[in-house]
């Protein structure tokens, strides 16, 4: 089950160290608030404090830079999202993890979570991603467990596979765009309620103790 010290111990890799690691925050911050093709070195340069020769010492240009902060990120967390969905329990519990985590990183940090979340279709080297920590092969991996042991009844993985990712980071994009409110904490159990209906699973719910908000008028 998913536990506070995953993020502890994200939260400890992604402290910046050393100026190159400061500037390459900001470049993040830069790429996740406006979009990495609305931002130039002289930008990243500009709100980092360091001259635009700095960045090029280190990276060749802005599309190299904003790809390999991508990869790393991208990387970080599929190594917290392993380790979590690997961590034993029912294809529920596994589930109900992997969306506390997902949804705590994003409360915790949604800078980052937005420049991982909306950076996704801007490259098309996603090929050079270790395939082993990419979240979509997790989560495929999770859903062709499940099918294997009968926990659902979808027989395309893939397929599985897309629609639990769907109904988990569609309603992240929506909050990284203002179009949601409130934390994503607080929406783990309905959304983990609507990935296990979606794949007609045939286990128990997890425990929830939340309470349904009242729909405003």
């Amino acid at each position: 089950m998913f536990t506070y010290s995953y993020w502890s111990g994200y939260k400890k890799m992604a402290k910046p160290t050393t100026k190159l690691e400061s500037i390459e925050k900001t470049a993040i911050r830069l790429f996740a608030s406006r979009g990495i093709n609305q931002v130039t070195i002289k930008d990243i340069a500009g709100e980092a404090r360091c001259s635009e020769g700095a960045l090029y010492r280190h990276y060749t240009s802005k599309e190299e830079m904003a790809l390999i902060l991508y990869k790393n990120e991208l990387e970080k967390f599929g190594t917290l999202l392993k380790s979590i969905l690997q961590g034993g329990g029912t294809f529920s519990e596994r589930i109900k993890s992997a969306v506390e985590f997902f949804y705590s990183f994003f409360d915790e940090d949604p800078i980052i979570f937005k420049f991982i979340l909306l950076s996704e279709h801007h490259f098309p080297q996603k090929d050079k991603l270790n395939p082993k920590l990419n979240p979509h092969n997790l989560v495929f991996d999770l859903v062709r467990a499940g099918f294997k042991s009968g926990e659902f009844r979808i027989h395309d993985p893939e397929l599985s596979a897309s629609i639990l990712l769907g109904i988990v980071l569609q309603p992240a994009t929506l909050r990284a765009t203002g179009r949601l409110r409130g934390k994503m904490s607080g929406k783990t159990n309905e959304v983990v309620e609507a990935c296990l209906r979606a794949l007609n699973s045939k286990v128990n719910l997890p425990p929830q103790g939340h309470k349904k908000e009242k729909i405003r008028g």
